[in-house]
């Protein structure tokens, strides 16, 4: 759960609820009146003011100068860096704070925190760590998405309706349950906007990113990715509850300040185990300096740890104008909205008529192009928008031809669009060379599926649970993958998992539905679907006509489905989804004629009709080989 209130943004099922102004103040004024929370009465006036200021929308402007004098009344010659009194009292109230909620306050419904690198605070209910809640059963980590960069928040029940494995750009590194001789692993925590403008948190964010990039391409070391990361951000975190909670041996946290073209960045290196310091730097420098200053923060790690530090720096330092629009870019892109990912597009293309050789930032505008298609969902994306995305992808390559994102798109468009199975497995095995990524194994083992080698792929989609261990994206992955090898107690296990962490994730709900039918409960599914439509879930008519084909209600089920069939080739959703519908009525022909139309118009869910336990009864009849020969799935 993430933390709620003021600057602690939505929660992760997108709701942005948190406790209301009359909540927090009475947290506050029932924990200033404990008797087991006793403080001085100055560390009272500073809470009291931090929460004021906070409530009242000016956290960002909350610093040591105005708490010197607006809390202890310092005189307007007041000099932080000489006098370290709010330091002090900051660091003495956060660790009240963690005492009291960690004892005899672990049961108020509320907590309040002060996070390590600032000064405003959060608020969130006082339950158990995220991490352990995000985690999923031991016995079974699930693990991360199926997308590209990005997707669309509006089109998110799609993705698990109908399980593509897009392509998520950058290197993402490893980690593992294993406690077998391993290299060493690090997780890099969200680094702290210091900066006195807050629209400076796509730069913060960016460069956060690229650190984890940049160690990801050490190959003794493994990184936890992004997505695990980022349930830390804007929290108070302790260094050993994260360690316990991601497994990893090293936390790298820290902060960003820019002001006009200069950026300080401060950066600690700590032991999980016990929050040792091993390494700490402080780089000020001119921005247009900041990919030297990774480097050398990537070699001082390597070198802390005494791992090989390798050659992780870029192939090409891209001007600084260019390297501007790319952050924003890809900080834009990965809201996942319609407008912030039109407003990547644009920034990634202007980051290119700034540096024509920026490999990254082709594939930054490749994957924001991509992900409009997706979201537009149908029609299809028309052959000018393949090739166009395809020669971006290209071009990437050109410049740097370990871009594991960039392969991984190509191996996508041969499978989809060329039926080149052969040459999406070497596109998915260049891809493989690179840094490891998560939505590479992922789509590869989608591949593997496809062509009925299910062994091969549960590795592929180990080492992407591996990679991202807390994506939800991965998860429906991951629930996809079980339902198509027929595994539908595990796909609605997966999905149910999701669905209780992150109750506005409908994809999860769909999947839910989806296994019910499989597993042979339709009367159950159709209770789960009635809930979807009520909720205005596109698409939900479809399910609800499958379970009701197999509950011998065909004539309702053919009702449902046939205004999309009547609108055909605009029938506004896949039209595979029609050949499952009657699939569940055991219909030949026209399951295969809405297959053929499917195939037709290069839908990626058709890919899966060699291996599709719904299309079981009809696999040996002569139209439905033949359809798999065309396709190249036939395994003879």
């Amino acid at each position: 759960m993430n933390p709620v209130g003021a600057q602690s943004g939505p929660a992760p099922d997108g709701s942005g609820a948190g406790p209301d102004e009359q909540e927090i103040r009475a947290s506050v004024e029932r924990l200033l009146g404990s008797s087991a929370f006793r403080i001085p009465g100055r560390r009272a006036r500073l809470l009291n003011y931090l929460v004021d200021r906070t409530l009242a929308g000016d956290a960002s402007r909350i610093n040591e100068y105005a708490i010197g004098v607006d809390v202890f009344e310092k005189p307007a010659s007041f000099d932080p860096k000489s006098d370290a009194v709010v330091r002090a009292e900051i660091s003495r109230l956060r660790q009240n704070l963690k005492d009291y909620y960690e004892g005899p306050g672990r049961e108020d419904p509320m907590r309040i925190d002060l996070p390590a690198r600032g000064y405003f605070p959060v608020f969130r209910p006082n339950v158990p760590a995220a991490p352990a809640q995000v985690e999923t059963p031991p016995e079974a980590p699930l693990a991360p998405p199926v997308s590209s960069p990005s997707v669309f928040r509006r089109s998110r029940w799609l993705v698990a309706a109908v399980g593509v494995c897009l392509v998520a750009a950058g290197g993402i590194a490893v980690y593992s349950r294993l406690r077998t001789k391993q290299p060493p692993t690090i997780v890099v925590l969200p680094f702290a906007n210091l900066s006195a403008h807050p629209g400076n948190q796509y730069f913060s964010d960016g460069l956060t990113d690229e650190i984890t990039d940049q160690l990801s391409r050490l190959k003794s070391l493994r990184v936890l990715a992004r997505s695990s990361a980022s349930q830390f951000k804007g929290k108070t975190v302790d260094i050993r509850e994260v360690g316990r909670a991601l497994n990893v041996a090293n936390v790298l946290e820290g902060s960003v300040e820019r002001s006009g073209d200069r950026v300080k960045i401060i950066a600690h290196l700590e032991r999980a185990a016990d929050g040792t310091l091993l390494w700490s730097n402080t780089y000020e420098r001119p921005a247009s300096d900041l990919f030297a200053v990774q480097s050398e923060l990537a070699a001082g790690i390597a070198a802390s740890l005494k791992v090989a530090a390798g050659s992780p720096s870029t192939k090409h330092v891209p001007s600084s104008e260019a390297h501007e629009y790319y952050l924003k870019g890809r900080y834009s892109l990965q809201q996942g909205t319609t407008a912030s990912v039109a407003e990547a597009e644009d920034d990634f293309s202007r980051a290119l008529e700034a540096d024509p050789n920026y490999a990254e930032a082709y594939v930054g505008l490749a994957s924001a192009k991509y992900n409009r298609i997706v979201a537009r969902v149908i029609p299809a994306a028309t052959v000018a928008e393949r090739e166009s995305t395809e020669k971006l992808w290209r071009k990437a390559l050109e410049l740097d031809p370990d871009l594991p994102a960039a392969h991984a798109a190509l191996a996508l468009g041969d499978m989809t669009y060329h039926w080149d199975w052969a040459g999406a497995e070497r596109e998915l095995q260049l891809a493989l060379a690179g840094p490891p990524n998560a939505s590479v194994e992922s789509t590869y083992a989608f591949l593997l599926i496809f062509r009925g080698r299910f062994t091969e792929a549960d590795e592929h989609l180990r080492r992407m649970q591996d990679i991202e261990p807390f994506s939800t994206g991965m998860r429906l992955n991951l629930a996809l993958a079980r339902g198509l090898e027929g595994r539908f107690a595990e796909a609605r296990e997966i999905n149910e998992n999701v669905a209780a962490l992150y109750p506005k994730i409908l994809g999860a709900h769909i999947g839910i539905a989806f296994a019910l039918v499989m597993e042979g409960h339709p009367d159950q599914a159709l209770v789960k679907v009635q809930e979807l439509k009520q909720k205005g879930v596109p698409g939900a008519s479809i399910y609800e006509a499958m379970a009701l084909a197999k509950t011998g209600h065909r004539e309702q089920a053919l009702e449902l489905i046939r205004p999309y069939e009547d609108k055909y080739p605009e029938a506004g959703i896949p039209v595979q989804w029609l050949a499952l519908v009657y699939a569940s009525m055991g219909d030949q022909a026209n399951t295969l004629k809405w297959l053929e139309r499917s195939a037709e118009r290069h839908e990626w869910q058709a890919l899966n009709l060699g291996v599709h336990p719904a299309y079981a009864f009809m696999r040996n009849s002569p139209g439905f080989r033949a359809l798999e020969k065309r396709m190249g799935l036939d395994r003879n």
